[in-house]
C-alpha cells in the first residue's frame, strides 16, 4: 500500500489527482485482503511518461499505462461498445466522479486518496455496508456494454456474500445470451473463480446460465469436488486449457 499511496503522492506533486479505485479501496474498507492496484488520474498517458521512469504504455491508446504492478488510467467516458465487451473509443474527462459513472458497480467506485480518506461520491459505502450489489445506472445497458459484467456479478455475489439487486438479477436474465459474443477465455477465467466459491455454481444454475456458457453438464458439478468439476464439464474442444490442466 505504501508504494501506491507514494506514487498517489508523486503524481499530485506533478499537479494532477489521482486515487485508488476498484478492488483495493472496497476490500480495504470491507477488511478484506487486497492486490490489483488501481489508480485513476487526470493525467494521460503522455504526461505519466513524463513523470515516471519505465512506464508500459502498450494500452496508451486505451487511457492506461502500467508502473510496476500498478495500472494507471486517466479518467475518461467510453463510447460505443463492440461485441458486448470493448469501447470503440474513449474519451478523456477532467471529472473523478465522471469517470466513475462508465464502472460497473457501485460498491467497486469508492476511491482513496494520499491521504487514506474515503472519496465516496456514487454511495459506494453505503451499498457495502447493506451487502448489495448496483448497476452504475441502467442495469440493462451495462450488461450490453460489457456482457463479462454477468459473471463479475456473480462472482462478487459469491465471493463478498451480497446479494444482487432486483434490477440487476433481471438484467442478467434478459441479457445472458450476449455471454455467447465473450471469448471463452475470459470466461473461463471468471468461472474459475466462481468454482472456487460455495454457491458459485448453484447461482449459476439460478440464472440458468448452462446453455448461455454452453456448459450441459453444470447441474452434474453441483456436489462435486471443486479439482473435478472442469472434468463433470466435459468442455475440453471448447475453452481453453493448458496441458497441465488437460492431464492433472
Amino acid at each position: 500500500m505504501k508504494e501506491a499511496i507514494n506514487l498517489l503522492k508523486t503524481l499530485e506533486e506533478n499537479g494532477y489527482e489521482a486515487y485508488l479505485v476498484g478492488g483495493v479501496p472496497r476490500n480495504y474498507y470491507l477488511k478484506l485482503p487486497f492486490h490489483d492496484f488501481d489508480i485513476c488520474t487526470n493525467a494521460t498517458p503522455e504526461e505519466c511518461k513524463k513523470i515516471f521512469q519505465e512506464v508500459d504504455d502498450r494500452f496508451a491508446e486505451y487511457g492506461n499505462v502500467r508502473i510496476k504492478n500498478f495500472e494507471i488510467t486517466t479518467f475518461r467516458r467510453e463510447g460505443n461498445y463492440q461485441n458486448h465487451r470493448k469501447p470503440l473509443k474513449i474519451e478523456y474527462v477532467s471529472s473523478l466522479k465522471e469517470d466513475l459513472k462508465r464502472r460497473d458497480f457501485i460498491m467497486n467506485t469508492l476511491c482513496l486518496n494520499s491521504n487514506m480518506e474515503y472519496v465516496d461520491y456514487l454511495g459506494a459505502r453505503k451499498d457495502l455496508d447493506e451487502k448489495i450489489i448496483r448497476s452504475v445506472g441502467n442495469a440493462e445497458e451495462k450488461l450490453e456494454e460489457d456482457a463479462l459484467r454477468i459473471l463479475r456479478a456473480i462472482r462478487f455475489a459469491c465471493t463478498l456474500d451480497f446479494q444482487l439487486e432486483e434490477s440487476l438479477k433481471q438484467a442478467i436474465l434478459k441479457k445472458k445470451h450476449l455471454l455467447k459474443s465473450i471469448s471463452y477465455e475470459r470466461k473461463k477465467e471468471e468461472l474459475n473463480r466462481i468454482f472456487l466459491t460455495k454457491n458459485g455454481i448453484s447461482m449459476l444454475l439460478e440464472f440458468h446460465l448452462e446453455e448461455d456458457l454452453e456448459l450441459p453438464n453444470l447441474k452434474q458439478a453441483l456436489n462435486c469436488p471443486k479439482e473435478d468439476i472442469w472434468i463433470i464439464l466435459d468442455v475440453f474442444d471448447r475453452y481453453p486449457f493448458s496441458k497441465k490442466e488437460r492431464f492433472k
